[in-house]
């Protein structure tokens, strides 16, 4: 949050200075914002954080709860009645754990701190990104650089604790293939946003040098296999589990009831 207000003080005090030094304050053609009907590839952005905010609010909040309450992830199935999310998602997202990522079972302290700063500082920066991905802000630059930095490295941490860890995941591939595209998506904001003025004409311009246009497609066609991946294997994991589309609550959350 510093970050945004002294992103947006020192923005607002550059603009002053851009509009007194400008004629009649009238911006020139090269630093007008291109809208997003003429950056077709930032709807890939706008994918990713979107995305980014979803898997916040209706998952992670799971294990934030959990830490609220002084408990590990797989003791509140089948004892704990969450207003938020939705219930159908919370059985999603304990068949998930059980399958996929015993981490988010056990919920550990690094965990935990990992999630408040997701709730707390990455959900509602992800929706500064997305405004700005959408109305060309160039103000997101910097807070979205910053956040994506921490965003690889706790997913790196995720990752390699999960693999190499005491909880090994019992499908690594489904695990890799959802959790890498949350260490490729920072990288890929970092590398879209490291011009100065990342949404203006002359920045989009400028980008089509040969040396840049060469690496916009190398991470243009990046993105592409990474959302193939991530969305196949998501259905992949739903047609492996058609179980949680039963009516009925799953087997563990049943014996969590009965031990009450």
């Amino acid at each position: 949050f510093f970050s945004l207000f002294f992103d947006s003080f020192f923005a607002i005090k550059f603009n002053k200075m851009a509009s007194a030094s400008s004629n009649n304050g009238k911006k020139s053609n090269s630093d007008a914002v291109v809208s997003l009907l003429s950056r077709p590839w930032d709807l890939f952005f706008v994918l990713w954080f979107f995305n980014f905010w979803f898997s916040v609010m209706f998952t992670d909040i799971h294990n934030f709860t959990a830490s609220v309450l002084g408990m590990e992830v797989h003791e509140m199935e089948g004892r704990v009645d969450m207003v938020w999310p939705p219930r159908f998602l919370t059985k999603l997202y304990f068949a998930w754990a059980r399958t996929v990522d015993p981490l988010l079972y056990q919920n550990p302290i690094w965990w935990q701190v990992i999630e408040w700063i997701n709730i707390l500082c990455l959900m509602p920066t992800s929706l500064y990104a997305l405004h700005g991905f959408i109305f060309g802000n160039n103000r997101i630059r910097l807070p979205v650089i910053i956040t994506s930095s921490f965003t690889w490295y706790s997913l790196m941490l995720c990752i390699g604790c999960t693999l190499y860890g005491d909880s090994p995941s019992p499908d690594v591939p489904m695990f890799l293939a959802i959790y890498v595209p949350y260490a490729l998506f920072p990288m890929y904001s970092i590398y879209r946003l490291w011009d100065e003025r990342p949404f203006s004409a002359s920045t989009l311009n400028a980008r089509k040098s040969a040396c840049k246009s060469f690496l916009d497609v190398i991470v243009r066609l990046a993105m592409i296999v990474t959302y193939a991946f991530y969305f196949y294997y998501i259905y992949l994991w739903f047609v492996k589990h058609p179980e949680v589309f039963a009516a009925d609550a799953p087997a563990a959350a049943a014996a969590g009831k009965a031990e009450l």
